[in-house]
């Protein structure tokens, strides 16, 4: 499982400026190891990954069962995952169905606090923790049992059903993204 010092590190570490960091220490200093489990309370942890191509301009979206509207890939940390990135990976292969990521960014794109609805049972608020992956669009994807639908969008042409947030932070999110994975190609070439 997850230790509380990982999890601190690596939201301290997220690239983008973000005015949710405040929020993640107010719930490590308060839940202490607990902000990492969800049968500890209505108020936890999540890792999520955003999947794009660069090469196409586009999102691999998830049409979220519960939700009933598309988004990002993740959720709830297990005791396998080690640190956030892993969760977010695990996430991201899990509910995608892809056998292979291109590029997963090292550190986290981005910091969310959500409320959810009465469909997410004791859930009642995610501190999501944001990652980035590169993929291609001739990879094709797997429903999981967890969505209704996995599919490609050009960021030009986005369904109506958007998670509301993502509106707003999806058009961020793909730079942070492709401009971190950008960073690391060129450390390695």
């Amino acid at each position: 499982m997850i230790r509380l010092d990982t999890a601190r590190s690596e939201v301290g570490a997220t690239s983008a400026a973000t005015d949710f960091a405040l929020d993640f220490e107010d719930l490590f200093s308060t839940a202490g190891d607990d902000a990492l489990r969800r049968e500890s309370g209505a108020e936890h942890v999540t890792a999520s990954c955003l999947i794009f191509d660069p090469d196409t301009e586009s999102v691999l979206l998830n049409h979220h069962r519960k939700a009933g509207l598309w988004g990002q890939f993740g959720g709830h940390l297990e005791p396998e995952d080690d640190s956030l990135c892993s969760a977010a990976r695990r996430e991201a292969m899990e509910e995608s169905g892809l056998s292979h990521l291109t590029w997963f960014s090292p550190v986290p794109i981005d910091l969310h606090v959500h409320d959810l609805s009465a469909s997410f049972g004791a859930c009642r608020r995610h501190f999501d923790v944001v990652f980035a992956a590169i993929a291609s669009v001739d990879q094709v994807p797997v429903v999981s049992d967890e969505s209704l639908a996995v599919r490609w969008f050009p960021l030009t042409d986005l369904p109506a059903s958007l998670m509301p947030d993502l509106v707003v932070r999806l058009p961020q999110l793909y730079r942070a993204g492709v401009g971190s994975w950008r960073v690391s190609d060129r450390r390695r070439g």
